[in-house]
């Protein structure tokens, strides 16, 4: 019965603000894009970015309960969204040779 009262608390937290770190995550995954001097397709754009914002999500959620001022926990999503595209696509090419 607690382990739903908790999931219950960070999904009305997730609604509550939770939605700002995916922005975050997607910003942090737009920069790195625009930072490049590669040039890609809006789909690979729009994927990337999704990507980003996903683990911006996943980022926030793994540090509700990690007592750290909001600002950090900000960067700390702007930074793992920034990164994702890569990591996705090094897991995918993983993935794509084992299966090979």
């Amino acid at each position: 019965m607690n382990d739903n009262h908790d999931y219950e608390v960070l999904i009305q937290e997730l609604k509550r603000g939770g939605w700002i770190m995916a922005i975050f995550g997607a910003l942090g995954a737009f920069t790195s894009l625009v930072l490049r001097n590669e040039k890609y397709t809006f789909f690979i754009w729009f994927r990337k970015i999704a990507a980003g914002a996903v683990v911006g999500v996943i980022t926030s959620l793994s540090l509700y309960s990690v007592d750290i001022e909001p600002i950090y926990k900000s960067v700390l999503c702007s930074i793992a969204g920034s990164i994702a595209p890569e990591l996705f696509d090094w897991v995918r090419t993983k993935a794509l040779e084992k299966l090979k």
